[in-house]
C-alpha cells in the first residue's frame, strides 16, 4: 500500500514539474541555509562538554560594587586565593590556577617560540586532556618539569620521543633547563582551555614575589566542586570568608559610597559554570561568543525554514483547485479520508526528502566557505555526531508533518458533492493564505530593517573620531627573544633618519585588535585624600602624545629633558575629573607611598578601548612594571604602502627570528567589530534568502491564481479593461499584504535592534526611514515578481482566455 502511495506521488510530482521544482529548490535552499546556521550553533554550544567532570567545574570571578551602582566583573584572581579556599572549604575537590605566557624553547640546534600555560597539578585531574605518553599519574615531578602537547612535541623534537628529554627555556634574560615528563593530547577545537606547553604554576619567575599578595590579581582560577553542592550554594557558603579576607577593601568601598548588591555584598566571589564560559563575553573574553549571536543564528535559520514551509503549504492548498476532481473521484470510488490524506502527504514527504538529501550533500561541501565567511567555529566532523543527526531527523519529521500534513488533511476533508460540482473551499477562505504570505513578508521586512540598522551602526563606529590618529600609525607587536625595551630603542634609532617616519613610541597594551589578537588590561586603585581612585594604567614611552596625535589640554608630554619623569604620569580628562582638583598639574598621586607619582600632563579623552565602552579614567606612565609590548610608528601621509614596507624591513633587521605582525591602527579598530560585521552579513544573507524564497512562493501562487482566473481576465478585457487595470487587480491584494507586514515587522525590529544597540556606549538613534526603506524594497521586489506574470496574463488573447475552461 505504501509503495503504491509513493509511486502515484512520484507520477504526480513529475506531472506538475514546475510546482515540484519550485518546492524542491525552495526547501533545498532553506534546509541548506538552516543546517549551516544550526550546525554552527550546535558546535558553539558543544564547547567543553567533552570534559567528564564538566557539570562540577567552575571558573571563578569577582563581582565588585561601585558608587554608581554598577557591578564590575573580573576573572583576575590573586595567587594565594586557591590555597586559602582549599584549606577552608572541603567542598572543593580539585582546583587549579592558570596563567598564560610565552617563551623561546631550545633543543639541540632548534629554537622555537611557544605559548605557555602555567597550571597546578590538579589541572590534569579536572579536565579531560589525556596523557598519551609519560607519567600520567603525576605529570609534574617538580618545578622544573614540563608537559607538552602532541603538536608542540612534533615542533620541538620532531620524531624523537620527548619524554625524559631536557629542553632549554628562556626565563627573562637567561636560559633554564626543564625536563619533559609527559606528552598530553592536543586540546579539542571546542575547548575553552588551550595550551602548547604546560608548566607548574610555581615555575613563574614572579611566583615567590606574589605568593602571599592578595592585591595583585592576574590569574584564572578553576575549581571542581563535590557533586553534592552547586555553584550557587558554594557562593553563599564562602561569602563570610570573602567579607573577612577583604574587610579593609570593603571598608574603603563603603567610605567611597559603593552601593551594595541586592544580597548586601560589596565583593562577591562567583562561580561561572565551565559549560557557560564560551557563551559569556563579559567574563571570559577570548574566543567566546555571546548568546545574542547564537540565538540570532537560530532565529534566522527557523525563519528561513518557516518561509519555505509557508510556500509549500500555500502551493499545496492552492493546487487543490486543480486537483479537486481527482479528490472527488477518489472519494466516490471509496477512498477514505485518511487514505486521501496519506496520498497527499506521501507527495509532500517525497519533495521534502529529495530536498533534504540534496541539502545534506550541499551542507557538507559548503561548511569550509561558510566558516570562512562568518568566522564561525564549525567543523565538517560535526556531521558525524549521532546526537546531531538525531536533532536533524527530528527537525525533518516536524517540517514534513507541518508542511505536508496540514495541506493533505485539508484536501482530504473536502466534500465529495461540492468537489465534483467544482466548488472548493480549502481552509475556509483565503484568510489562511493571506496570513501566511503576510508572515513571509514580515520576516523579509524584519531582516532588511535589521541589516540596515546594523550597517548604520557599523558606519557610525567607523566614522566616529576616536581622539587619536588611526590612519598613519603602525602598531608592531614585539615578539621573539629580543628584550622589549631594546627592541623599541633599536627601532627608534634605525627609523630616525628616514623622511617617511615622524615619531616612534611604545605601549603596554595595543589600541584596537592587532594581528596577534592579544589584549591586556591593568587596573590599579589607590587612596587619595581618604577616597579610592581607580584607573586603567598603560605603560608607555617618550613621544606618545606626538605619535598618537593626542590633544594636550594641560601640562606636557614625557620628556627626556626631565629625569623626574620616571616618577610622572600623564592622565586623561576622566582621571582628572576623578582626582577632583581645580588644577591637577603637579598633584602627587600616592600610588606607592615610597614613590608618589606626579601628574605632568592631561590629554583629551580618547577611546583607548572599544566604542562599546565609555571612556574611563586612564593613566599613562613611564614604569618598568608595565613593559612595552607594542611599538607604535607614526608615518607621513601619502606614502603609507611604502612606509609599511620600510618599517617591515627595519623590523626584520631588529628581530630576524620573529614574524612581522604590524598593522595600521585603523585596521586594528575595524577588527574590534568583527562580530558586528558578521552579524550584518548574516542579516543581509538571511534577508536575501528570505526575499528569494518569498518571491518564489509568491510567483508560484500568482501563476496558480491567474490560471484560476483566466476566464475572468478574458471577460474583463472584452468589456474594455486596460492592461494596467488588470495588473492592478491582481497586484493590489498582495501589495496590501506587504503593507500589513511592514506595520507588523516595524515594532518587532525596533525592539530587538534597540536592545542590541544598548551594548554600545556610543550608538545611533534608529530612524523611521529605515523601516520605510525596508517596506518599499520589499514591496518593489514583490511587485516585480507579481507584475510580469500579471502583464503576461493581461496581454493574452481574451478569446483564448474565455475558451480555456
Amino acid at each position: 500500500m505504501f509503495k503504491n502511495y509513493f509511486k502515484i506521488a512520484f507520477r504526480n510530482l513529475w506531472k506538475h514539474k514546475t510546482d515540484s521544482f519550485i518546492n524542491v529548490i525552495g526547501l533545498c535552499i532553506a534546509f541548506t541555509s538552516a543546517l549551516l546556521l544550526l550546525l554552527s550553533v550546535a558546535y558553539e554550544f558543544s564547547y567543553d562538554k567533552f570534559n567528564k567532570n564538566a557539570k562540577d567545574l567552575y571558573h571563578t570571578y569577582f563581582q565588585t560594587q561601585s558608587p554608581s551602582g554598577d557591578t564590575r566583573l573580573s576573572n583576575a584572581m590573586p595567587v594565594p586565593l586557591m590555597g586559602a579556599l582549599k584549606q577552608n572549604f572541603p567542598d572543593i575537590k580539585y582546583a587549579t590556577r592558570m596563567a598564560s605566557g610565552g617563551s623561546w624553547f631550545r633543543y639541540n640546534e632548534k629554537k622555537i617560540e611557544k605559548g605557555i600555560t602555567y597550571a597546578d597539578a590538579d589541572f590534569f585531574k579536572m579536565f579531560s586532556f589525556p596523557i598519551v605518553s609519560g607519567n600520567s599519574s603525576k605529570p609534574f615531578e617538580g618545578t622544573n618539569s614540563i608537559v607538552i602537547s602532541e603538536n608542540a612535541a612534533k615542533a620541538i623534537f620532531g620524531t624523537e620521543n620527548p619524554v625524559g628529554k631536557s629542553v632549554q627555556v628562556q626565563v627573562e634574560d637567561h636560559w633554564d633547563a626543564f625536563t619533559v615528563t609527559a606528552v598530553v593530547q592536543d586540546f579539542p577545537s571546542n575547548s575553552s582551555i588551550k595550551y602548547d606547553i604546560i608548566m607548574p604554576f610555581e615555575a613563574q619567575s614572579y611566583y615567590k614575589q606574589l605568593e602571599n599578595e592578595w592585591n595583585s590579581n592576574f590569574l584564572d582560577l578553576f575549581v571542581q566542586l563535590n557533586t553534592a553542592i552547586s555553584g550557587v550554594q558554594f557562593e553563599k557558603k564562602i561569602q563570610s570568608f570573602i567579607n573577612k579576607q577583604y574587610e579593609e577593601t570593603i571598608k574603603n568601598m563603603k567610605r567611597d559610597g559603593a552601593v551594595p548588591a541586592k544580597d548586601g555584598s560589596y565583593i562577591k566571589l562567583s562561580m561561572q559554570p565551565l559549560l557557560e564560559m564560551h557563551t559569556n563575553t563579559e567574563i571570559a573574553g577570548g574566543d567566546s561568543i555571546g548568546l545574542f549571536y547564537l540565538y540570532m543564528l537560530m532565529t534566522i535559520a527557523i525563519l528561513i525554514i518557516a518561509i519555505a514551509c509557508i510556500n509549500f503549504i500555500n502551493l499545496s492548498i492552492g493546487k487543490s483547485f486543480t486537483r479537486s476532481k481527482e479528490i472527488g473521484l477518489r472519494k466516490t470510488l471509496g477512498a477514505l479520508k485518511n487514505q486521501v490524506a496519506m496520498q497527499f502527504w506521501a507527495e509532500a514527504f517525497l519533495v521534502c526528502f529529495i530536498a533534504f538529501l540534496i541539502s545534506i550533500v550541499a551542507t557538507y561541501y559548503l561548511v569550509p566557505p561558510f566558516k570562512q565567511l562568518f568566522a564561525l567555529n564549525i567543523q565538517q566532523s560535526i556531521l558525524k555526531d549521532a546526537s546531531v543527526w538525531l536533532y536533524i531527523l527530528i527537525g525533518f519529521v516536524i517540517v514534513t508533518l507541518l508542511a505536508g500534513g496540514y495541506p493533505a488533511w485539508q484536501m482530504a476533508k473536502l466534500n465529495v458533492i461540492n468537489v465534483l460540482k467544482g466548488k472548493t473551499n480549502v481552509g475556509g477562505s483565503n484568510r489562511l493564505r493571506n496570513a501566511l504570505i503576510s508572515f513571509q513578508f514580515v520576516i523579509s521586512v524584519l531582516l532588511i530593517s535589521c541589516t540596515l540598522i546594523t550597517w548604520q551602526q557599523m558606519n557610525y563606529l567607523r566614522a566616529k573620531p576616536l581622539g587619536y590618529d588611526t590612519h598613519q600609525v603602525i602598531s608592531i607587536p614585539i615578539a621573539g627573544d629580543i628584550d622589549k625595551t631594546q627592541a623599541l630603542n633599536l627601532m627608534r634609532d634605525k627609523l630616525a633618519g628616514s623622511a617617511l617616519i615622524e615619531s616612534v613610541t611604545g605601549l603596554y597594551d595595543n589600541l584596537g585588535s592587532g594581528k596577534d589578537q592579544s589584549s591586556r588590561t591593568s587596573i590599579r586603585g589607590f587612596d587619595y585624600k581618604n577616597r579610592e581612585l581607580r584607573s586603567t594604567w598603560i605603560g608607555t614611552s617618550y613621544d606618545v602624545v606626538k605619535t598618537l596625535d593626542l590633544k594636550l589640554i594641560a601640562g606636557r608630554d614625557f620628556s627626556r629633558d626631565f629625569a623626574t619623569d620616571s616618577a610622572a604620569v600623564v592622565i586623561n580628562e576622566a582621571m582628572a575629573k576623578q582626582i577632583g582638583e581645580k588644577d591637577v598639574i603637579g598633584v602627587k598621586l600616592p600610588v606607592d607611598s615610597a614613590r608618589p607619582l606626579t601628574v605632568i600632563g592631561v590629554v583629551q579623552d580618547y577611546n583607548y578601548k572599544s566604542l562599546k565602552k565609555k571612556i574611563e579614567p586612564l593613566t599613562l606612565v613611564l614604569d618598568g612594571n608595565f613593559e612595552v609590548n607594542y611599538i607604535l610608528v607614526k608615518v607621513k601621509g601619502g606614502q603609507l604602502k611604502e612606509s609599511m614596507e620600510f618599517v617591515k624591513n627595519t623590523w626584520a633587521k631588529v628581530s630576524p627570528d620573529s614574524e612581522f605582525q604590524g598593522s595600521f591602527l585603523d585596521e586594528n579598530v575595524d577588527r574590534q567589530y568583527r562580530r558586528e560585521e558578521k552579524l550584518m552579513q548574516m542579516f543581509s544573507i538571511g534577508a536575501s534568502i528570505a526575499i528569494v524564497l518569498s518571491c518564489m512562493g509568491l510567483l508560484a501562487m500568482v501563476i496558480l491564481i491567474i490560471s484560476q482566473r483566466t476566464k475572468e481576465i478574458g471577460i474583463r478585457k472584452v468589456l474594455g479593461a486596460s492592461v494596467g487595470g488588470i495588473v492592478k487587480l491582481i497586484a493590489k491584494d498582495f501589495l496590501l499584504l506587504v503593507l500589513i507586514a511592514a506595520c507588523i515587522a516595524t515594532p518587532i525590529a525596533w525592539y530587538f535592534m534597540n536592545k542590541w544597540l544598548q551594548s554600545f556606549a556610543y550608538r545611533i538613534n534608529i530612524s523611521w526611514m529605515v523601516f520605510v526603506v525596508a517596506g518599499v524594497v520589499t514591496a518593489l521586489v514583490a511587485f516585480i515578481t507579481i507584475g510580469w506574470q500579471a502583464i503576461k496574463a493581461a496581454l493574452a488573447n481574451p478569446v483564448k482566455s474565455i475558451k480555456s475552461e
